[in-house]
């Protein structure tokens, strides 16, 4: 079922994408719960959902229930930013790091910023970050690949950045090429 909502929804046919959307989400499909979560997090003029934080977390709370590592992603960065939900720094890192462990890349990614950066209370720790830099780019993420040579470049280890930073672009991440080409002449 779920794939004939993405066949409906890829072929525009919006009305009967919504329709068949909401017959999987009565069904309990965690896959639905989160696109519907999606949906309401960022808002779909094509099928008319304005965004709603609340909706959106209860969609993904229901996905996460389940062990959605997607949901739990979109909890976490909820609970950060205070969106929906009383933000909660350590609540985020915990649903972050749930998220981390079943593989989920853009949570690694966004653990390494907290820790790159430091956020609130949490002061950078710089092995933190790279680790779960690491973590996300041997899965194949080219923004970690970025954001990693981005610490390294603070850390003076250049050759180890320019590395990274190739091969985010090769990859094709646009972020990559042009800080490439506007930093190495």
């Amino acid at each position: 079922l779920f794939k004939e909502y993405k066949r409906f929804y890829e072929t525009e046919s919006f009305l009967e994408a919504i329709e068949m959307l909401t017959q999987i989400i009565n069904k309990g499909f965690p896959a639905a719960e989160f696109e519907m979560g999606k949906h309401h997090y960022f808002g779909s003029e094509q099928l008319g959902i304005a965004k709603d934080y609340l909706r959106a977390f209860d969609y993904f709370s229901k996905a996460a229930f389940h062990g959605h590592a997607g949901a739990l992603y979109y909890q976490g960065i909820m609970y950060l930013k205070g969106l929906g939900v009383v933000l909660d720094v350590n609540q985020a890192l915990h649903t972050l790091n749930m998220a981390a462990t079943q593989g989920e890349i853009e949570a690694l990614d966004a653990l390494g910023k907290i820790y790159q950066f430091g956020y609130s209370d949490i002061l950078p720790d710089y092995k933190k970050a790279e680790s779960y830099y690491k973590n996300a780019i041997n899965l194949g993420y080219p923004p970690s690949m970025l954001n990693l040579a981005l610490l390294l470049e603070n850390q003076l280890r250049f050759e180890e950045a320019y590395e990274l930073i190739i091969e985010s672009a090769k990859h094709g991440f646009v972020g990559a090429i042009q800080y490439g080409l506007s930093t190495y002449k």
